[in-house]
Order: structure tokens, then sequence, then C-alpha cells
């Protein structure tokens, strides 16, 4: 049975079992500033980690940060061998009840070329945003 839990810091160790999951996935990029200073400043500043648990197993994660208006979702990310068994659900489906909770618009983005993650979240009611460009600055 997978279990949703929501974190607001984070040690060491737990950092290390999540950056696993997000190197296992892809989705780790030290341009993105993925590292746990980060997480943390991001935690301490009202972010939250959601966290999937299966047994004591850590198997997912999503990552969340407003800007008082929208709830970003970022590095949902599910262990391979366990994706496709509705994990990613749960962690969006907590995602989304804490954008209820707060009043916040839920926001993500995706990679064109995830048709199972667009799939999911098409499936939740999230919808194209036809004639936007995702511009970043790095560095």
């Amino acid at each position: 049975m997978t279990t949703i839990t929501r974190a607001r810091a984070l040690d060491e160790p737990l950092f290390e079992r999540i950056n696993r999951i997000w190197l296992n996935t892809g989705i780790s990029n030290p341009a993105r500033m993925d590292d746990l200073a980060s997480v943390r400043y991001n935690l301490d500043n009202g972010g939250i980690m959601l966290l999937a648990w299966e047994d004591d197993e850590l198997v997912g994660t999503a990552w969340l940060s407003h800007d008082f208006r929208r709830l970003y979702i970022h590095h949902m990310a599910v262990e391979p061998a366990l994706q496709n068994r509705g994990i990613g659900r749960l962690l969006l489906q907590e995602a989304l009840q804490i954008a209820r909770e707060k009043g916040f618009q839920p926001k993500l983005e995706v990679h064109r070329d995830n048709p199972a993650a667009r799939h999911l979240y098409h499936s939740c009611g999230f919808t194209d945003l036809d004639g936007y460009i995702t511009m970043i600055r790095r560095g």
C-alpha cells in the first residue's frame, strides 16, 4: 500500500533517497539547482515535498512551490520499476488537494516527449496552454 506524506524539512539522508529517484528517472539536472540547499530554502519558504512510500521504501516524489496564486508541481517522479501502478496519480491528487486547501491554481510543466505523464495530467483535468513557450535563464 502506498502512502503519501508531506515534508517541510529534509535531512541529508532523506534528500539522498529523493535525489536517487530523480537520477533514476532522469529529471535531476545540476543546472536546475536540484541540490539540498536549494530544496531546503524552498521548503523554508512555503514549499512542500510530497513523498510516496511503500512500507519504509521511498518510491516517489513531487516538489511543490507557490507564488501565492499558483501551486507549481515540480520534480514529480516515481521509481521506474514501479511506474504505471497509480503512485504518480496519488502524488498528483495530494498536490491538487494542497492547491484546493490554499486556494491556488495548480500548474506544471511536462516534456512533450513524456506521453505517460501527459496522459496522467490530462486525465486529472490539466490542459495544454496553447500559444505559450516556456523560457528560462540559467546561470
